[in-house]
């Protein structure tokens, strides 16, 4: 029996009792909710300390091209972790204790039912008996019907002691006050017990397997979810939802609102300004960082933001002016009068010279007698 059960080969819908080794706390226990077997655990990362739990039935069998269900472990192994430390503990424990005790009251309503049926079939049976006893022998007739009638009470007495035997099997109800009090001690160290380092995951496992009996599993890849059935010892079912994990660049990408305000901000301030801007509102990164040059620039290459930089052929007033010799009033008569082509970023105006509004604008000073032109 022992072997079977720690068998790993054995038809794929039977699951293992036996607690192995290993970090997944549901092996043995999960069924696949596509195909219902049972679903197996592979380690994945370096050293295989990254578990998963999958379900390859229908690609091995060439039903399907990929698997049934592939799920990290450790999001699933904590909401069913809670769930049991949630069970047992010292307030659900008592409600169970009374739950238990209605019960046993209950039993023995039913006890004492099933001992006064036992009664009557005693007495039904000694009444046969001494009728039985009491005929005249040589009324052959009727002692061989009283015979008969004797028979059939024995008969029914037996098989009425038969049935209570069955139902004392199935129905034993018995706790001490001192088991009573001792499971309701058990259950507020549980949650210290549990999260012992002491504590192996082997024993995590057998502890699991006394409250649960199995578990099926569902992932909604469009949902984003994995949906978990699990069936308690006792009959009791449940229902529970978990968010499929985010993989790392989705998790820790930037928000759609950062993004944009990145987008608009970058038309009038360089970045350290957007950095300096975020800092002051108290923004953060996902990761709850302050946002850094580095950051900025990794929005602006991934979404495609141009930065707030004057272009080679773009030159700001004073270096127009340094250019040219002439007073930053000349470069300003310039623009104000349209000769040359301007873009203002915030309060800076950037002069763009080709080399065809260089050689003119070279040609006007040159030839000029004053700065101050007029039209």
């Amino acid at each position: 029996m022992i072997l079977k059960q720690n068998q790993t080969n054995e038809e794929a819908n039977m699951l293992p009792l036996a607690a192995r080794e290993g970090h997944a706390l549901l092996q043995g226990l999960i069924i696949c909710g596509s195909c219902g077997h049972r679903v197996s655990i592979r380690y994945k990362g370096s050293g295989g300390v990254c578990p998963r739990y999958e379900c390859n039935y229908k690609k091995n069998e060439g039903m399907e091209k990929t698997y049934c269900l592939s799920v990290s472990s450790p999001a699933l192994d904590y909401a069913i972790s809670q769930k049991v430390l949630m069970a047992i503990n010292p307030a659900q424990i008592e409600i169970s204790i009374k739950a238990f005790e209605e019960l046993e009251q209950r039993n023995k309503s039913l006890d004492k039912q099933w001992l006064m049926k036992i009664k009557r079939a005693e007495y039904e049976t000694q009444l046969a008996q001494r009728r039985y006893e009491e005929v005249d022998p040589s009324n052959r007739l009727v002692a061989a019907t009283l015979e008969k009638d004797w028979n059939h009470a024995l008969t029914l007495l037996q098989e009425i002691n038969s049935q209570y035997a069955e139902y004392q099997k199935k129905n034993i109800l018995i706790a001490t006050k001192e088991q009573k009090e001792s499971l309701l001690a058990l259950a507020k160290n549980f949650p210290r017990l549990w999260n012992a380092p002491s504590t192996s995951s082997k024993d995590r496992k057998r502890i699991l397997r006394l409250v649960i009996k199995d578990i099926t599993i569902k992932k909604c890849k469009i949902q984003k979810k994995t949906i978990l059935h699990i069936r308690w010892h006792g009959g009791a079912l449940e229902t529970l939802e978990i968010p499929i994990p985010q993989p790392s660049h989705e998790r820790w990408k930037h928000s759609d609102e950062i993004i944009s305000r990145v987008s608009e901000l970058a038309l009038t301030l360089t970045d350290r300004e957007i950095i300096e801007k975020f800092n002051q509102e108290g923004l953060k990164t996902n990761k709850g960082n302050p946002f850094t040059l580095y950051s900025i620039r990794w929005i602006r290459f991934k979404h495609k933001i141009p930065a707030v930089l004057p272009s080679p052929e773009e030159y700001s007033i004073n270096q127009v002016a340094e250019k040219f010799n002439v007073s930053h009033y000349v470069v300003r008569y310039w623009i104000e009068r349209n000769m040359v082509s301007v873009r203002r970023i915030r309060q800076k105006f950037w002069v763009l010279l080709d080399s065809t509004k260089e050689a003119e604008l070279k040609n006007i000073v040159e030839n000029s007698t004053r700065f101050f032109l007029h039209e």
